[in-house]
């Protein structure tokens, strides 16, 4: 019975340990180390958001400070050497063609409006205080304004006197000197603010003789015995002319005429004069103004003054559309409206110019030129044939009247040089068509890409190609033309009517580095032969070492950048 029991309890014990209890335990164990062999069964409360591509190499050392806004388009080729001191605002529209030689040291505030055509040679030493114009013109100053016609008169026989004087011609041995010079200085400024009239002023005063002894000889340092000394002297005046002839001159030089009459007379026994000389004395001459106590009174010495009229015409020439019409004429009649118009457009210094500007269909008459149609030798110049077949240039004498009138814009002494101004797109017909036989060319060689083979800057038969076009390359030899240009060519040299020699002086001259062939997005070897081969560099190509410097340093957008593409 015993036996019986004992088998039915292992019974129910094993039964029990296929499934959990009922009743779990209320104080379950703790694991101290966790197992080496993980449940298969998995989580009951897996991760809301597992990764879709869970990394297979997870970083040792993952970032204490992970971003927060992740790209949403990594690089999928990041750099090597990332930045230590990365921008904290990079660009939204970062430049396609980023420079080449970025700057060590950027500006710290950036121009907001930088220019769209910087200079291509920016100064080497740029000031280190540069202006800053508080208001820059919009109106730049126009050419500035001719002189005014003026009128000078001079008058000749002026005398002042001083009585009762007594002057320290005894302490002083140059005193007379001093005093004509003084005299000179403050007789003008006595005068000139008494000007009330535009354009009047006194423009230079001189003083002539002192007590009879001449100024320019040695003065008699004594003053004569009735305390007189007289002084004489000369002043020009001037006025410009209120009319552009000066027609008026006489009305303004008794105008003239009157104001000194009236206002030398106002020199006698004025204080003011008086004091002013005597500070002139004392401060440019260092004369003691307790020396000056005698000098007491002026009075008018009676003289009868002369004058002379000169007139001062800065006449130009202008446009005579008033009168004959046939050229320009200086004479200072021209309109109001030419002479308050800027210099250039109605009124100019030569009459070439005036010519140029308002004659150029009768140049000639209006230039006083005779035979301007003629070459320094006597021979016809050439003129472009545009009333005839316009296709080249003569000489037979017979151009527009307008041409001749101004040989200087349309005429030329040699026909290549009547081809190059005015039949430049059209050259070789141009020179041959005129029958010429002494054009020549440099002889040099040039290609000729319609029928690809190089041919010489030279009129005849081959292998001159005629006269080479202004923007043909040039090259000493057709080897080197081959080489450059149609080194894909087979037999380019003996095509062109050469030979190959000079082939190995050529390739001597190469250098075997790589150059830029912007026809074909390409980089070529500087050397002469089939590809990668480009032909001779030009002396202005960028040479790089490597066929790779050359597409990343010139080509680096062209995926395909090598020496065989394109």
């Amino acid at each position: 019975m015993k036996f019986t029991a004992l088998i039915t309890a292992l019974l129910a014990s094993s039964a029990y340990a296929q499934g959990p209890s009922d009743p779990p335990s209320l104080a379950p164990s703790k694991s101290s180390a966790p197992s080496d062999a993980p449940s298969e069964v998995p989580s009951l409360k897996p991760s809301a958001a597992p990764s879709d591509e869970p990394s297979l190499k997870p970083s040792a050392e993952p970032s204490l400070l992970p971003s927060l806004a992740p790209s949403d388009a990594p690089s999928l080729t990041p750099s090597a050497e990332p930045s230590l001191e990365p921008s904290l605002k990079p660009s939204a529209s970062p430049s396609d063609v980023p420079s080449l030689q970025p700057t060590d040291v950027p500006s710290l505030t950036p121009s907001a409006q930088p220019s769209d055509a910087p200079s291509d040679l920016p100064s080497v030493s740029p000031s280190m205080a540069p202006s800053v114009s508080a208001a820059p013109s919009s109106t730049p100053s126009a050419p500035p304004t001719r002189p005014e016609p003026q009128i000078e008169i001079d008058f000749t026989g002026f005398c002042l006197n001083f009585v009762n004087s007594t002057l320290p011609v005894a302490t002083y041995t140059n005193f007379y000197t001093f005093l004509g010079d003084a005299m000179e200085t403050e007789i003008i400024n006595y005068l000139n603010p008494k000007l009330t009239t535009p354009g009047q002023r006194i423009l230079s005063l001189a003083i002539t003789e002192i007590d009879g002894n001449a100024v320019g000889r040695r003065l008699e340092e004594r003053q004569l015995a009735d305390r007189l000394t007289e002084v004489k002297y000369d002043l020009t005046f001037e006025q410009f002319c209120t009319r552009g002839n000066c027609d008026d001159a006489t009305q303004l030089t008794q105008a003239a005429l009157d104001f000194l009459i009236t206002n030398v007379a106002t020199l006698v026994n004025s204080t003011a004069f008086l004091e002013a000389l005597k500070n002139d004395l004392v401060t440019n001459h260092n004369i003691d103004l307790a020396d000056l106590n005698g000098m007491e009174k002026t009075q008018s010495g009676g003289c009868t003054p002369t004058f002379v009229v000169n007139s001062i015409f800065p006449m130009m020439y202008y446009p005579d559309w008033a009168g004959a019409n046939t050229g320009c004429i200086a004479d200072g009649k021209e309109d109001e409206y030419m002479r308050l118009n800027p210099e250039g457009y109605y009124l100019f210094d030569k009459l070439v110019d005036c010519c140029s500007r308002h004659y150029s269909w009768n140049y000639n008459e209006c230039a006083g030129i005779d035979n301007a149609a003629l070459g320094p030798d006597g021979e016809a110049l050439y003129y472009p044939d545009w009333e005839g077949e316009n296709k080249s240039c003569k000489n037979d004498g017979g151009q527009p009247e307008y041409m001749s009138n101004n040989p200087t814009a349309w005429m030329f002494e040699t026909l290549e040089a009547c081809c190059t101004a005015r039949y430049s797109w059209n050259m070789n017909d141009c020179v041959g068509a005129a029958g010429a036989t002494t054009v020549t060319g440099s002889n040099k060689w040039y290609p000729n890409w319609e029928d690809f083979v190089c041919v010489q800057d030279c009129v005849g038969d081959s292998p001159c190609g005629g006269l080479a076009e202004s923007w043909d390359p040039l090259y000493d030899t057709v080897n080197t033309c081959c080489d450059t240009k149609l080194n894909w060519v087979t037999e380019c040299v003996t095509k062109s009517g050469g030979t190959s020699t000079g082939a190995t002086a050529a390739a001597a001259t190469t250098s075997g580095k790589w150059y830029v062939d912007y026809d074909t997005d390409t980089c070529k070897q500087d050397c002469v032969g089939s590809a990668p081969c480009g032909g001779a560099a030009e002396s202005w190509e960028v040479l790089y070492d490597t066929v790779s410097a050359c597409c990343q340093g010139k080509l680096w957008w062209v995926e395909s950048c090598g020496p065989y593409a394109g």
